[in-house]
C-alpha cells in the first residue's frame, strides 16, 4: 500500500488536510491496518506548501502517501477534487474520500469495495460512522432529503448499535462525505464534487445528480468507521454556523430548484425552527458572550444567501474568537 511508481491499485484514497498533521497521520496508520491494501493514498495538503504544519505533515507521510499541497485552503471539495483528479488519472477504479478525523476499521474498505463490486449501479457507498464513547453512538449512517423544504432526517441519529443493530445495504438520498467510497464511472459520468458551497452540501449535492442520472446510493451500516470530532463542542462553531445557514438556502433554491420565495419563507422557517433556534440555546447557555456574533453570523448568511453569494469567505473563522 501507499504511493510508488507503479501504480496498479484499484482503489485510491483521498484524505484532505487543514492545519496540524496529527489527525491526518493517524488517519493514515488506521489505513496501513486493513485487510484491503490494494490502495494508493494522496494526501491533500488544504493550505499553503510552507510552514511548520506542513514540513511535519511531509515528514509523517514520506513513503506512505502522495502529498499534494493547495497553496490556500479550497474548500472540502475544492480541496478533495485536487486529490480525486490525481487518482482517476492514476486509472483506479473506485475513490475514497476520507475526512482526516475519521478512523476505518481494518474491514471497512474490503466490505465497501465488495458492495460495489456486487452492484454495478451504485455510484458511491459509505459506512456506518460512529462517536467514541461507551457505548458508542451513531453519527451518521444515511438521510432523507425533504425536497420540498430542504429539510435533512438523519436515520438512527445518536442511538447506540445495541438500539440498531445493523441492517443489509439499503439506498438513501445521500451519504456522508466523512469517508464514501465512489466508484470512479460514476464520477466521469456525475462530475466532480461541486466547488459552489466551500462547506457542507457538497456530498448532498453530488449524490442527489448521480440518483438523477440513474445511479444508487447505498449506505452499507455493517461497515463502520469512527468519527472523532462531532462529538465536539455544546457550540456550534463559527464555520458551521455561517456555512450551513447560507448553503442551506443556496442548496434549496439551485439544487432542489425551491422557488425564491418558499425558500426565504417556508424553507426559512423550518432551518429556523429545526437548527437555528437550538443553535441559539445552545449558545445562550454554554457562550452568552458569543450570543451577539452567533446572531451576525446568521444574519450575514441570510444576506449572502439572498446575493447568491458562494465559496469561501473572509473573516468567518475570525468570528469565533
Amino acid at each position: 500500500m501507499g504511493y510508488g511508481p507503479s501504480v496498479t491499485e484499484r482503489t485510491g484514497a483521498v484524505v484532505l488536510n487543514f492545519g496540524p498533521p496529527d489527525d491526518t497521520l493517524a488517519c493514515l496508520d488506521s489505513l496501513e491496518r486493513s485487510e484491503d491494501l490494494d490502495l494508493r493514498i494522496v494526501v491533500v495538503d488544504n493550505g499553503p506548501e510552507s510552514g511548520d504544519q506542513h514540513h511535519a505533515l511531509a515528514e509523517g507521510i514520506a513513503g506512505r502517501a502522495e502529498l499534494v499541497a493547495t497553496g490556500a485552503n479550497l474548500g472540502y471539495a475544492a480541496g478533495n477534487n485536487v486529490g480525486i483528479s490525481r487518482l482517476l488519472d492514476a486509472g483506479v477504479d473506485r475513490v475514497w474520500v476520507l475526512n482526516p478525523d475519521t478512523r476505518a476499521e481494518p474491514s471497512t474498505l474490503g466490505q465497501l469495495g465488495a458492495h460495489l463490486d456486487a452492484v454495478p449501479d451504485c455510484a458511491v457507498v459509505a459506512p456506518r460512522f460512529l462517536l467514541p464513547g461507551d457505548p458508542p453512538r451513531i453519527w451518521f449512517e444515511s438521510a432523507e432529503v425533504d425536497r420540498g423544504t430542504a429539510a435533512i432526517r438523519p436515520d438512527h441519529l445518536n442511538r447506540t448499535e445495541a438500539e440498531c443493530p445493523p441492517g443489509p445495504a439499503r439506498d438513501t438520498d445521500y451519504v456522508a462525505g466523512a469517508g464514501m467510497l465512489l466508484r470512479a464511472a460514476a464520477l466521469r459520468d456525475v462530475g466532480m464534487l461541486p466547488e459552489d458551497f466551500f462547506l457542507y452540501f457538497e456530498e448532498t449535492t453530488w449524490c442527489l445528480s448521480a440518483a438523477d442520472l440513474g445511479w444508487r446510493v447505498m449506505v452499507l451500516p455493517e461497515a463502520r468507521m469512527l468519527h472523532l470530532k462531532r462529538s465536539g463542542s455544546a457550540v456550534p462553531t463559527a464555520y458551521y454556523v455561517y456555512y450551513m445557514t447560507r448553503n442551506r438556502l443556496l442548496f434549496a433554491e439551485r439544487v432542489l430548484g425551491i422557488d425564491r420565495d418558499e425558500v426565504f419563507g417556508p424553507v426559512l422557517e423550518t432551518f429556523e425552527r429545526d437548527l437555528l433556534v437550538p443553535w441559539r440555546a445552545r449558545v445562550a447557555a454554554h457562550a452568552p458572550h458569543w450570543l451577539e456574533t452567533f446572531e451576525e453570523l446568521v444574519r450575514r448568511a441570510l444576506r449572502d444567501a439572498r446575493a447568491g453569494v458562494t465559496g469561501g469567505v473572509d473573516g468567518i473563522a475570525a468570528a469565533a474568537s
